[in-house]
């Protein structure tokens, strides 16, 4: 005979989190110090530790303010960065009690020059004597990167600053390639990306085809970028009309010499000697065309600028799932683990990569049992 005898079953309640983590890792191109050797200052100066040594590129080089209240450092970019990461290395010393100077730095990146008015990219607790520390910023944008610790009696020493990341939304380097379908006498190509938009010099200042069916000029920015808008310049004399209906494609397809990517956007008119800005909403491509459908059509451009972010970034989206006992759907706990993930990553190499939540962490309450039957 089988006696089956059932113990109590316990009940456990766990909470866990799911949230879907986008990973965006740049493919083209190489980011940069943006720091190297531009313009810093500080709250004061100790002798002739200068601001301007913490980004010298030399790492035994220090910057150094008095003892004060709220001190701070800052460099001026002089361009708005996209800022992945910044590293800081710590002054060397036997003293420990100078070595964790550095911690409770706050380092914040924005477009404005103050102290306290930019968004917080990291704290930090510490760094080890003569060591350099990389902390994730996640792709703040900003001009100005700022180091202060706050309180009384406190110093900043600073012996490198290096921030990396990428140009925001800005014209893209002239040092491009354009073609066109055709070209009418001189009118080459790349005249509508000299910097000439043709107003004062109409026929040294402009590209232009023949009379074709479907004339085209095409952009070759050589890696991929995030465009956030075209600017067509029109041209001044007789004919300005002949720019109506042009189609503005972004892709990174040359099939039919890329006149088949998607459409940007269709130019009605440009009157003469006016430039026209037209939304792109963030289009990914590595080609930008203009070509006009129909027959006996020519395009004539003064000039094309294109503006936006880059080179574009490859994503990757991950499932992520915690057991935590803090509550995740908070934003700024989201936003810490972003950072310490992003810390991670790159203290392990992965410096070029950004995080973002592409779906926040969702609570889910799970039941687990405990307990077994017994046979006998």
């Amino acid at each position: 005979m089988v006696i089956q005898m059932a113990a109590k079953h316990a009940s456990l309640k766990l909470m866990f989190y799911t949230g879907f983590l986008l990973i965006q890792e740049m493919v083209n191109g190489q980011e940069e110090n943006a720091a190297f050797r531009h313009t810093a200052t500080q709250s004061s100066m100790y002798g002739t530790w200068y601001s301007e040594n913490a980004v010298d590129g030399v790492r035994d080089s220090c910057s150094h303010t008095n003892t004060q209240t709220n001190p701070w450092w800052r460099v001026d970019l002089m361009k708005v960065y996209r800022v992945n990461r910044v590293a800081i290395t710590n002054r060397q010393s036997s003293y420990s009690e100078i070595a964790s100077r550095i911690n409770g730095a706050v380092i914040r990146v924005g477009n404005v020059p103050d102290v306290y008015s930019n968004p917080i990219c990291a704290v930090v607790s510490t760094i080890p004597s003569g060591s350099t520390a990389s902390f994730s910023c996640g792709g703040i944008e900003g001009r100005y990167v700022t180091v202060h610790i706050p309180g009384d009696g406190k110093i900043v020493t600073l012996c490198e600053v290096e921030v990396y990341g990428y140009l925001g939304a800005v014209r893209f380097p002239e040092n491009n390639s354009a073609t066109q379908s055709s070209t009418f006498g001189n009118w080459f190509s790349e005249k509508a990306i000299d910097g000439n938009r043709g107003l004062l010099q109409l026929y040294t200042g402009c590209s232009s085809t023949l009379n074709q069916t479907n004339p085209w000029w095409r952009l070759d920015l050589r890696h991929i970028y995030r465009v956030s808008k075209v600017v067509v310049t029109n041209r001044k004399d007789c004919c300005a009309e002949q720019i109506n209906g042009v189609e503005i494609r972004i892709g990174n397809s040359l099939e039919s010499n890329g006149n088949d990517n998607p459409i940007c956007a269709v130019i009605p008119a440009i009157p003469a000697v006016e430039s026209y800005s037209y939304s792109c909403g963030g289009m990914d491509g590595r080609y930008v065309n203009l070509i006009i459908p129909g027959d006996m059509k020519m395009l004539t451009l003064c000039e094309v600028e294109v503006y936006g972010e880059g080179p574009v970034l490859k994503r990757s989206f991950v499932k992520m799932q915690f057991n935590s006992r803090a509550d995740l759907t908070d934003p700024s706990i989201g936003e810490n683990i972003l950072k310490r993930v992003g810390s991670a990553l790159a203290a392990r190499g992965f410096t070029n990569v950004t995080l973002h939540w592409s779906q926040t962490p969702k609570r889910e309450v799970k039941q687990k049992y405990s307990g077994n039957q017994h046979c006998f």
